[in-house]
């Protein structure tokens, strides 16, 4: 999460979430990305969340968790997904977004394991897909005591996206969102949805 962090430019507050362009050398990219496909995301809640007592006073191994952070990675991967395809039924958006299951699929296939993704180079996992670009994207969900919803100011999701070209390989735009809880009834998953609809309104396409 931090090394994605460090290609950070700037911070949006979800409130003002609009469209972020290509900048400098970058721009004529927009015109050459006509098929994009969307990678699972690096999901991860923090310590204090997953130490938390649950039924029975008794604490989920870190199997557990591990596999609901994948969970939570899929999830978000397939908002984003719905999220840009009504973009693209709205008329805002003029690409072909690879179907999430589609992209999966063709993950398996390869063997590149979920668990592979993060570290694995995004040029070669573009081209294997057979897209100009790829998303990716890491969000950290925060959620403190007390038991129920969100309370503290800390709480909240916080997300970081690039968009990598197929042809270099290289991290051509990135953007980082902070989505808020909107009252103490808030689910991780709810938050998780929500970033992904602010996230689709700020890609550059």
């Amino acid at each position: 999460m931090k090394k994605l962090l460090a290609l950070l430019s700037i911070v949006f507050l979800v409130s003002c979430q609009s469209q972020v362009p290509f900048s400098g050398e970058n721009a004529s990219l927009a015109t050459q990305h006509q098929k994009l496909a969307i990678l699972p995301f690096k999901v991860t809640f923090n310590e204090e969340y997953k130490q938390r007592p649950q039924r029975f006073n008794a604490r989920p191994e870190a199997e557990y968790w591990r596999e609901q952070e994948r969970l939570a990675g899929l999830d978000m991967q397939k908002e984003l997904f719905m999220q840009m395809a009504h973009q693209v039924e709205r008329g805002r958006y003029e690409r072909v977004i690879q179907d999430f299951n589609t992209t999966n699929q063709l993950l398996e296939q390869a063997g590149v394991r979920f668990y592979d993704i993060q570290g694995a180079a995004k040029g070669n996992l573009a081209r294997m897909l057979g897209v100009d670009a790829l998303i990716y994207g890491e969000t950290e969900i925060v959620v403190t005591p007390p038991m129920m919803g969100f309370s503290n100011s800390r709480d909240g999701a916080y997300s970081a996206i690039v968009i990598y070209d197929a042809g270099s390989g290289q991290p051509v735009w990135q953007e980082h969102v902070s989505q808020r809880p909107s009252n103490q009834m808030d689910t991780p998953k709810r938050l998780a949805d929500d970033t992904a609809r602010s996230l689709a309104k700020m890609l550059p396409y």
